[in-house]
């Protein structure tokens, strides 16, 4: 079933004030931070937005229309390379947030969960949220020393016919399974001895990474994995 938020963002165009696209759903607060868009908008439209941070303006809308609507599969085929070169940069700062912003904050609310308890509890926390930590890193890592660096050279028709974005389409990982376990641990099990602000806290914290990495991922597969694959075999 569409709601009215969706119907919302089916309908936004390039004349649309980007203030009202805003505030049609905040979960983009992210992509608009990501992109380096102040605020501070007035009446501009999303084209007059756009151009003046050299954004390609129906880029922008597809990706504001895939972390909103459910289902909703992004038509590529217009796209080309100054769009790839936008969304990896885009993913790149995305990395950046992740790492340096986002990340430090949940580690700094599970060091007060864990503080809270015991050895055993301590170990259980610690460990699933270690290995959750450690694929993260793993994932971040490998987009950013082969997969942002490949398609700066595709960008400059560099192709030395060894790795090609399907590589990274095949053995893309997924990074929300731990994820989900330290959440449902959370939930389910762990005792009361932490506050319940701070155990809320925790898990919005979780919560709100997850649906995060969903749309990373989307973006990553459905959008930037698309055009790459166009620019390889068409070159442009």
């Amino acid at each position: 079933m569409t709601n009215n938020g969706d119907i919302g963002f089916l309908s936004i165009n390039h004349n649309s004030r980007m203030a009202d696209v805003l505030c049609r759903d905040f979960s983009i607060i992210p992509l608009f931070y990501n992109f380096g868009i102040g605020l501070g908008f007035g009446d501009a439209t999303v084209d007059e937005v756009c151009r003046k941070h050299s954004i390609p303006s129906e880029l922008f809308l597809t990706m504001c229309r895939a972390y909103v609507l459910p289902g909703y599969m992004p038509d590529c085929s217009m796209f080309g390379e100054d769009d790839l070169k936008v969304v990896a940069q885009y993913i790149h700062q995305s990395h950046l947030y992740y790492i340096e912003e986002v990340l430090p904050e949940l580690d700094r609310h599970l060091e007060e969960v864990v503080a809270c308890y015991d050895d055993t509890h301590k170990k259980v926390l610690t460990r699933f949220y270690s290995d959750y930590r450690k694929e993260v890193d793993k994932h971040f890592d490998y987009e950013e020393r082969i997969v942002i660096p490949y398609l700066r050279d595709l960008l400059e028709g560099k192709r030395d016919g060894r790795y090609s974005i399907a590589d990274f389409e095949d053995n893309h990982s997924d990074i929300e399974g731990n994820l989900d376990d330290l959440r449902n641990i959370i939930i389910k099990y762990l005792p009361g001895q932490a506050s319940i602000k701070t155990r809320y806290g925790l898990l919005s914290d979780i919560v709100k990474f997850g649906n995060e990495l969903d749309r990373h991922t989307f973006i990553e597969n459905k959008i930037l994995v698309p055009i790459a694959l166009k620019i390889e075999k068409h070159g442009k």
